[in-house]
């Protein structure tokens, strides 16, 4: 069963439950905690006003709230007796050419009325601050939410705002120490105090022993020179060992063949691609009174 009353934690986590800035908490959390308060005790969930027909913790005027209300119950899932199409338009909008067309039938007072007596628990009284916040700043023109706040609930503001007035101060003010308390608090982090009479058990050792570590044993010494990584000849010791090799008889036909290769590395053509050409005849020449040719010129040059 739902309870009667809430604290001021309780009503701040249900505000931000349902997506209200911090600073619209903290600004009406004070004067919900006024509007509600019945014999002493603020926030109560079925509080009634005795002039004007507002109900719940947050004091949703039937008359003048309707469209916020009709918004936060069908979101609920709360069907009103009686809607219309228009009626719907009228309320989901709040727009309409007269405001007597944003109110509710009588039938509907009745249902809205008992929904806050035994159904509206915290966060559905959250809900209906909401959207009416969201409808009264529309019919306010403004998009400053205090301007909304102090015409949706003017006697408790002018009370407020009277500081001889001793119990509405002394209220505001408990209620604002409530919220700031609350809100500097650090979250709990879930480990629970000792009860009476606990006795803490001895203190478990939880160290690790480690495996004792294998011994290796010493290897025999190996030879220096192994041990040592070989290391290119500096350039006097190359040097210093052309000079010993040039002075081996093999060392120029082991040269020569070391770079026949790369020396013969052109190949002559074969002479079968030559290309045939034409071979002048042999032409007779006048040499010392003999008539000579060519021919017989270069075999005497032959040996």
């Amino acid at each position: 069963m739902e309870q009667d009353s809430y604290s001021v934690p309780e009503v701040i986590e249900a505000l931000r439950s349902v997506g209200v800035q911090e600073e619209v908490i903290e600004y009406i959390v004070p004067i919900a905690g006024y509007e509600s308060r019945v014999s002493g005790v603020p926030f109560v969930r079925d509080a009634e006003d005795k002039i004007s027909p507002s109900w719940g913790i947050f004091q949703a005027n039937i008359d003048s709230m309707a469209p916020g209300i009709y918004q936060a119950m069908k979101e609920l899932g709360v069907e009103l007796p009686g809607v219309t199409p228009k009626q719907d338009k009228i309320l989901s909008t709040n727009k309409a050419k007269l405001s007597s067309e944003k109110n509710f039938t009588q039938e509907q007072k009745k249902f809205v009325e008992n929904w806050f007596a035994t159904e509206a628990d915290l966060n559905a009284n959250a809900l209906v601050f909401k959207y009416t916040l969201a409808t009264k700043m529309q019919d306010e023109s403004t998009d400053d939410f205090k301007v909304a706040i102090d015409a949706a609930y003017v006697l408790t503001t002018q009370k407020f705002a009277d500081l001889e007035n001793d119990d509405a101060q002394a209220l505001k003010k408990d209620l604002e120490n409530q919220y700031v308390e609350y809100v500097n608090t650090p979250d709990d982090i879930g480990i629970p105090e000792p009860e009476d009479g606990f006795e803490p058990g001895p203190i478990l050792n939880t160290t690790t022993t480690m495996p004792p570590m294998e011994e290796k044993t010493a290897e025999e010494p190996q030879e220096y020179s192994s041990q040592v990584p070989k290391q290119a000849p500096t350039f006097e010791e190359a040097q210093y060992q052309t000079r010993i090799n040039r002075l081996r008889p093999e060392y120029k036909k082991d040269n020569f063949l070391k770079y026949f290769d790369t020396v013969t590395s052109f190949k002559k053509k074969d002479p079968t691609t030559f290309k045939e050409r034409s071979v002048a005849k042999p032409t007779e020449i006048n040499f010392m009174g003999t008539p000579v040719t060519t021919q017989e010129i270069i075999d005497l040059l032959e040996p």
